[in-house]
């Protein structure tokens, strides 16, 4: 039981809200958390679900979409252990706006807007602590948009690969694999391209022998080149 609660604990520090607390506050709250489990394919909410709920993932793989009104499908991000979701419901209580599915055996900790509210309210200088949170929330976001404006495809892609390889990368001897079944309509999805430009410029990654490409798994054999691709594209990791 005790080892039960300090891995809560842990879990709970994971998420930028909550990493600052005092080890007797952490304690305290950790104690709210609630265990759900979801097995692969099923759908944890869907978009425009009720909100209420913060998720930390301590086992498993999830996957964010947004679809829109015409039926196409957008994937956002991929989480995994260690990762968390939901943490806008904890605010406004609006409804989801996005689908969160698990892609394989998933175990979560969750935490209920009540309870967080009530402890932003017991604790004013915690309540200082999410607005810091939310601001750089929102800087990173902006980062994205930038991407959007500033970054050729190439660069874009490369910086997704980075990113998922840093999220859910196994060293390997030949590079950096990403541990996610990927398809080019995935990565298509996450940096706002077609499959067709993705299969364009993953063959050009191919060919210099900065990517391996074998089925739905990624290996990242040059990840200098790809941070040199980004930079001189105007980004930077």
């Amino acid at each position: 039981m005790r080892n039960k609660k300090y891995a809560a604990k842990q879990a709970l520090q994971l998420v930028p809200f909550f990493n600052n607390l005092p080890d007797d506050e952490a304690t305290s709250l950790s104690k709210r958390l609630v265990l759900r489990r979801f097995g692969p394919d099923q759908v944890i909410f869907h978009h425009g679900d009720p909100g209420g709920l913060l998720y930390i993932i301590i086992k498993g793989k999830v996957k964010i979409t947004h679809t829109t009104l015409d039926g196409q499908e957008a994937m956002l991000a991929i989480f995994g252990a260690g990762d968390f979701f939901g943490e806008l419901a904890l605010l406004d209580d609006s409804p989801r706006s996005a689908t969160a599915e698990a892609l394989e055996e998933t175990e979560t900790l969750t935490l209920h807007r009540e309870e967080f509210i009530r402890y932003i309210g017991d604790n004013p200088d915690f309540a200082l602590h999410v607005l810091h949170t939310l601001a750089q929330h929102i800087r990173r976001l902006n980062n994205q948009i930038s991407d959007i404006f500033f970054l050729d495809l190439p660069a874009r892609l490369a910086r997704q690969l980075l990113q998922l390889a840093a999220q859910h990368g196994q060293k390997t001897e030949d590079g950096i694999r990403i541990e996610l079944s990927l398809t080019q309509t995935d990565l298509a999805e996450m940096t706002g391209a077609t499959r067709v430009s993705i299969n364009k410029a993953l063959g050009r990654f191919r060919r210099a022998g900065w990517v391996k490409v074998g089925g739905r798994k990624f290996t990242i054999l040059d990840e200098e080149e790809l941070q040199n691709l980004i930079q001189i594209s105007g980004g930077s990791i």
